[in-house]
């Protein structure tokens, strides 16, 4: 089938054959009319008629004489053409344009339901032979939002964080379940007693997708260049100096002692960079990136982003061969998050266990969805009384039982604990009510932003403070948009969605980075404290001691109704249990290196 033949024959049928009830019912029309429709004169017009005839699509039936109109008689029933077509762009990789058309054509159809279903089977674990010989296994996954940027130093989302891992690597990385940093590019490092000076020790052999080896020289430029503008340069805001020491070793001096600078150098914002590539031509750079990572960047448009395997990982090199990361379009959000759920199968395995043998997963994302209120702006969000009138309003149980899905638990803060499950958040009216009337409340509305994937959870908000008087209007923003911080300083409040990776650091990026909405909506004067109080933890000598510090933060952002915590999410996915090696990183995605598949036979 040709694709813009078909896309033609799409365009007439809705012209002319909408509202007839079957095929093979011959319609009245003329070239001209036609010609308006196809943009093209009436010659061309002809010459698609004939290749459509040829298809056996129509039956053109000109007109003999003058007054007597030409007849079309459409063949092919328009559902199974459009759904037809949309398979065949979906298989191309092309999967917005595929949804625009059934969009376009197919409105009051059940086609997107069917392409749909037909998309759960196009995901998961595929192996192919190509050339008649050789096998490859790829991954295909549908996502939800788009990549925003693969600049580890200006990374915001933990998708984009995800991605940068597979891509790149830093001098360490951090165990997340054994709860320790481990050797990555560099392979051993130390510092002095008071934790002010810190040594790395490079790996030898280790080289770019584009050939090059690294070299303590690639490790100096990168951390550099982080500390210079980049949404991440808090990571080294107490550096004083970054040098080499013989060939191989990068000494690191702080002005204030960091017991744990080595976690901080295992955060994706830290990934090392081709010198010379990114300063000859960062924008080309960044159109195919080049790190040393399990994959390499392929194809990356509006549709998808492709991964190629580095067949010379120097931490071994990964089962697949690719995986391709599907972009589905906003409208589709609530598929596309099903088929997430259910992404994992192999194709020659299908059929050998029904699904309900599939292994399921279960995670309890680390991090919560929350609000932050803007103390840059005026508005009613300057008292204390409304903020904490807010809080109170929002009952998190019924939240939970009303919009349920993967919503799982009420939070008072960041992360969930043991006690999560048991515990419950004060809902109290009465008390909201009374606290509105205190603050002064007039009735002034608030603007509440989000993303369309918070979209339920903000209506749902909007729709309870309604009810008690208190105007929300919410406005969607994606990610993109959330980078700008004129965006940010707009909103009353934002509704997101935060995931600890890494619990200490993390939580201290919340209070530093450039463009986290906590900062941003912080005034300077609780910035310039908590900045205070993160030099403590940062030089206490037990995670204990930073633990009990950093909760004095946390602990005044909800007293002081700063930050209105709301729920604990999960996210699931499942299995074929033929397909080995599935983990879920501590960004919440798959990790990509290790999945591979078990034959029938093996």
């Amino acid at each position: 089938m040709q694709l813009a033949a078909a896309e033609r024959y799409l365009d007439l049928y809705s012209r002319f054959a909408d509202g007839i009830a079957t095929t093979g019912v011959p319609v009245e029309v003329s070239l001209d009319e036609l010609a308006q429709v196809l943009f093209c004169t009436t010659r061309n017009v002809k010459l698609v008629l004939r290749k459509m005839e040829e298809e056996s699509w129509i039956r053109w039936l000109p007109g003999l004489g003058r007054g007597n109109r030409s007849q079309m008689v459409f063949l092919l029933e328009r559902d199974t053409m459009l759904l037809e077509l949309a398979q065949r762009m979906a298989q191309r990789g092309e999967y917005k344009p595929a949804f625009e058309l059934i969009h376009t054509h197919g409105k009051g159809s059940p086609v997107k339901d069917r392409f749909s279903e037909w998309l759960e089977l196009h995901f998961g674990y595929r192996t192919e032979v190509l050339d008649g010989k050789r096998s490859v296994d790829t991954l295909r996954l549908p996502v939800h939002t788009p990549i925003v940027t693969l600049d580890p130093g200006d990374v915001l989302y933990a998708f984009d964080a995800h991605m940068i891992k597979q891509l790149f690597n830093q001098l360490l990385y951090y165990d997340v379940v054994a709860g320790r940093v481990v050797p990555a590019l560099a392979h051993a490092w130390e510092s002095n007693k008071e934790a002010t000076v810190w040594q790395f020790h490079l790996r030898k052999g280790v080289y770019f997708h584009h050939g090059h080896e690294m070299t303590a020289d690639d490790v100096v430029f990168s951390l550099e260049r982080l500390r210079l503008g980049k949404a991440h340069s808090w990571l080294l805001r107490s550096v004083v100096k970054i040098e080499t020491v013989g060939l191989r070793t990068i000494r690191i001096e702080l002005e204030k002692p960091n017991r744990i600078f080595h976690r901080f150098m295992s955060s994706p914002a830290a990934s090392i960079l081709p010198r010379e590539l990114v300063e000859s031509d960062e924008e080309q750079f960044w159109r195919k990136p080049s790190g040393t990572g399990p994959f390499m960047a392929g194809e990356w448009n509006e549709d998808r982003f492709v991964l190629a395997v580095n067949k010379n990982y120097f931490n071994g090199r990964a089962h697949l061969d690719g995986v391709v990361i599907a972009f589905m379009p906003p409208e589709h959000g609530d598929s596309s998050r099903k088929c997430w759920e259910k992404l994992i199968w192999d194709h020659d395995l299908q059929d050998q266990k029904p699904e309900e043998d599939w292994v399921k997963m279960e995670t309890l994302c680390k991090g919560c969805t929350m609000l932050t209120w803007n103390m840059g702006k005026e508005g009613p969000q300057q008292s204390a009384l409304f903020r904490k009138a807010i809080d109170l309003l929002i009952d998190r149980h019924s939240m939970i039982r009303e919009l349920g899905e993967d919503r799982m638990y009420a939070a008072r803060g960041f992360r969930p604990d043991d006690n999560t499950p048991l515990r419950s958040i004060r809902h109290d009216s009465a008390m909201a009510q009374a606290l509105l009337r205190e603050s002064g409340y007039d009735g002034t509305p608030i603007t509440l932003y989000t993303t369309s994937f918070h979209m339920r959870d903000a209506k749902w908000i909007a729709d309870r403070c309604g009810e008690h008087g208190v105007v929300v209007h919410i406005e969607q923003h994606d990610n993109n948009e959330f980078k700008r911080r004129d965006v940010i300083n707009e909103a009353d409040t934002i509704l997101y969605g935060i995931l600890f990776a890494q619990d200490e650091v993390c939580e201290i990026e919340s209070y530093e980075q450039h463009g986290s909405f906590i900062k941003e909506h912080l005034h300077s004067d609780f910035r310039a404290w908590a900045r205070g109080k993160i030099d403590l933890a940062l030089a206490s000598k037990t995670s204990e001691e930073r633990r009990l510090i950093m909760g004095e933060i946390e602990d005044r952002l909800r007293e002081e109704g700063h930050v209105v915590f709301l729920l604990h999410k999960k996210t699931n996915t499942s299995y074929h249990p033929g397909i080995k090696g599935i983990t879920m990183s501590s960004l919440g995605w798959i990790d990509f290196k290790d999945v591979w598949v078990q034959s029938a036979s093996g």
